[in-house]
């Protein structure tokens, strides 16, 4: 795992929890792929730039609070696996959540190219009043 991927990744998580939008695109493939759970009011397939400001603007409709805090990132060849916990307080009741996460980095020429969401659903979906 080249440290340009990590870093790159730093800043991605960094971004997302400023929600520079702009900052966080610059990070990513134009074509990059964003699939999390269907569940959730801002999950399912994103993509491109378009469906990545989509996803963000609807997490923030429903959340404040960051993206998730990183703890460890994994070396899966062409696929970098960050652990991590969401943490947030829903906008529409008030309730504070945080749930465990994986999130499984695709690589492409050294460029994020897609993002599967793997999350504790359950204490989000509580949270936000659909659980």
């Amino acid at each position: 795992m080249a440290a340009d991927d990590i870093e790159r990744l730093r800043r991605i998580y960094d971004a997302f929890d400023r929600r520079a939008v702009d900052d966080l695109l610059a990070d990513l493939a134009h074509d990059m792929e964003w699939r999390a759970p269907d569940t959730l009011p801002w999950g399912g397939h994103r993509h491109g730039p378009e469906g990545v400001r989509t996803m963000v603007e609807c997490l923030d409709e429903h959340v404040d609070g960051g993206w998730g805090d990183p703890d460890d990132y994994l070396d899966a060849g062409d696929r970098v696996i960050v652990l991590g916990r969401l943490r947030g307080t829903a906008r529409a009741t008030g309730a504070t959540f945080e749930a465990a996460f994986a999130h499984v980095w695709t690589l492409g020429d050294g460029m994020p190219v897609a993002c599967d969401v793997y999350l504790d659903t359950g204490a989000v979906l509580k949270a936000i009043g659909r659980g």
